[in-house]
């Protein structure tokens, strides 16, 4: 590809020094200590840091501004702003030449390159080195110094507005959920104060709409036998229905299987979790998997006169707005227990109008879900689009050129003669324990 005007190749190496951080031996890492440690885990998401007392040269600390570079499994590049630190040897500090590259031009290009990177060692990689010699290697297009400022510019003002779509579609989900939520209170809420519920509805409890049945305890002798089959626990049901990528399975006898088998139409819940949050959700049974039984993590209804995915969603307004919460037992582990959800009053509409109602739920879950959807792919174009925009501005294509700009093949052999004539520096000290 030809270069633009002014434009010209270097290696890194020849415009950016990559200093290497610190190696630490386990034992020099601190609980307390005189300066922060940082390491990539640090540099990502980790919130645990270690802590050091050797007083070191100049060159093993980074400070607000720096440019760094992770280079070991995660990698990328970041402007560092946490004040005085040691970087770990897995983060290279950045030295530029500021005649001829601007810093936030070269952390564009980091960002832009490490998705180069990746694709070189394919997608399934995910422990990814980068070696201080490839990159030193690795072949930067370097703009005039003014166009690489116009290109910086340009990028912070669209990646802002990226930020901003970003973060409207952030909100999406919450959105979503509060949609659904304000279907279900629409249609299962009454006060309890005045007991007011819609003409021709009845407050039950729950075992006056169906047989309600706590599943079969596991123990190891039910792990073999003459009578093996699959079976649903807590860990398959989640709010948006099963999760059946792990089933398990244990004996069941005749009889117990007469108990515990599962049949179309039931309705089952999380029993209990050492989460409030995740007490009570309910799916329904539609004979997913032939023979399958229940284990004691669950509850099962077997409704009469109350269709299955509409006392779902009851259960689900139950469970969401916290009702199951106030009924349950236990300290480390919240149960609703057989009883607890036997008892448990629910509205109940007028068998005739069972199915309109249910329509209008499903009506409002799916309009949240397309929501969601959409959101989902506003996001991935976002992405592609801040991809593509960092490709242009690296082929310059995102300004336009100006004569005026001092070609970078210029400031570049200037850089090469100064380097020429300076002298070798000396090497720093060893450092010492404070």
């Amino acid at each position: 590809m030809s270069l633009p005007v002014g434009w010209v190749e270097a290696r890194l190496g020849d415009v950016c020094e990559l200093l290497n951080g610190r190696a630490y031996k386990r034992d020099e890492l601190l609980q307390k200590g005189k300066y922060l440690v940082l390491r990539v885990g640090n540099f990502f998401t980790s919130d645990k840091w270690y802590y050091s007392d050797l007083e070191l040269d100049s060159d093993k600390y980074c400070d607000d501004g720096d440019l760094l570079y992770a280079w070991s499994a995660s990698f990328g590049p970041k402007m560092w702003s946490g004040g005085k630190v040691i970087f770990h040897y897995h983060i290279w500090r950045t030295r530029i030449e500021e005649a001829v590259l601007e810093k936030q031009f070269l952390f564009r290009w980091f960002e832009w390159d490490k998705e180069n990177i990746k694709s070189d060692h394919g997608t399934g990689s995910t422990m990814i080195h980068v070696t201080k010699g490839d990159m030193e290697n690795r072949v930067i297009a370097l703009p005039p110094l003014a166009e690489q400022r116009r290109i910086v510019a340009k990028l912070d003002a669209l990646t802002a507005r990226l930020a901003r779509a970003r973060a409207e579609l952030d909100r999406v989900p919450a959105l979503a959920e509060a949609l659904r939520l304000s279907a279900l209170r629409t249609s299962f809420h009454w006060d309890e104060d005045s007991d007011s519920l819609p003409t021709g509805w009845a407050r039950k409890r729950v075992d006056e709409v169906g047989s309600v049945q706590l599943g079969r305890q596991r123990s190891p002798k039910d792990h073999d036998g003459p009578h093996m089959r699959p079976y649903m626990r807590s860990a398959n049901i989640t709010w948006n229905g099963w999760d059946l990528s792990d089933v398990k399975e244990m004996n069941f006898s005749p009889a117990e299987f007469e108990t515990f088998a599962l049949r179309h139409g039931d309705v089952l819940l999380n029993e209990g979790s050492g989460s409030a949050k995740e007490v009570g959700k309910p799916a329904v049974w539609h004979g997913e998997i032939e023979g399958a039984c229940f284990q004691n993590t669950l509850l099962r209804i077997r409704p009469n006169r109350y269709l299955p995915e509409l006392l779902r969603y009851c259960l689900l307004y139950v469970a969401l707005s916290g009702q199951f919460i106030k009924n349950t037992q236990g300290v480390n582990i919240i149960h609703i227990g057989k009883a607890g959800l036997a008892k448990t009053e629910i509205p109940v509409p007028p068998e005739d109008e069972q199915a309109k109602l249910l329509g209008t739920l499903n009506a409002a879950f799916a309009r949240a879900d397309r929501l969601e959807a959409e959101a989902a792919r506003a996001r991935a174009l976002l992405d592609r689009l801040e991809a593509a925009l960092l490709a242009k501005a690296f082929r310059g294509e995102l300004v336009p050129q100006e004569p005026a700009d001092e070609p970078a093949s210029v400031l570049l052999d200037r850089i090469r003669q100064s380097r020429t004539a300076a002298p070798k520096a000396k090497r720093g000290r060893k450092a010492k324990a404070a």
